[in-house]
């Protein structure tokens, strides 16, 4: 007789994709609020903000597939 223990657990340290889709949008509209500025930081966020968006569908992807 097998115990609650024995029992696989779901991996829980997985970050959602909406998540990495919010965090990149935030960083889309921060760099083009700070680009009217010539900001060094509206360039980090500018080029950081597609990188997001490659996580975003990668995770998105990733839940497709599991759900199938």
């Amino acid at each position: 007789m097998g115990s609650q223990s024995d029992t696989p657990l779901k991996k829980k340290g997985k970050i959602p994709w909406y998540v990495y889709f919010g965090g990149s949008v935030i960083y889309t509209a921060l760099g083009g609020w700070l680009l009217e500025e010539s900001s060094l930081l509206a360039v980090v966020c500018i080029i950081s903000a597609p990188v997001g968006f490659f996580f975003a569908w990668r995770a998105w992807k990733q839940d497709r597939e599991n759900a199938s």
